[in-house]
């Protein structure tokens, strides 16, 4: 299941609410830590070569399409547009009755967003069957 929209957040902060997967059912869930890890896919304006850098290499705002600086391996700062944007991030989430799990992006939705059917996403009480 592919859950992340274009306006979403290239990574998510510490205190987001989510919703989570967990046990194959998402549960609500709010961020606790993040090991922050974007890779952003860029084309280099004068020669128009592609680069994969991490989201600490960019210049600018980290959104697809957006005109941006990377460093040249001179050192010089060259003109960039995003292409594409990766989070592989680690993020520790706590559930409400506690329980703690480390996930990457891909098993995260931002709460109250509808990316999923309403069959999909699992009410909490539900989440807490499970366990």
């Amino acid at each position: 299941l592919k859950c992340c929209a274009a306006d979403e957040p290239a990574y998510l902060t510490v205190g987001t609410d989510v919703s989570a997967k967990y046990r194959g059912a998402f549960c609500e869930a709010k961020i606790k830590t993040v090991k922050r890890l974007v890779k952003v896919k860029v084309t280099v304006k004068p020669d128009n070569s592609t680069h994969l850098l991490q989201d600490d290499q960019v210049k600018g705002p980290l959104r697809v399409g957006a005109l941006v600086e990377v460093k040249a391996p001179d050192g010089s700062l060259q003109e960039a547009v995003i292409g594409k944007l990766t989070d592989a991030s680690w993020y520790t989430v706590v559930f409400d009755d506690g329980d703690e799990r480390t996930l990457r992006r891909t098993s995260l939705c931002l709460k109250g967003e509808r990316h999923f059917a309403e069959s999909e996403v699992t009410p909490v009480r539900m989440c807490d069957f499970l366990q």
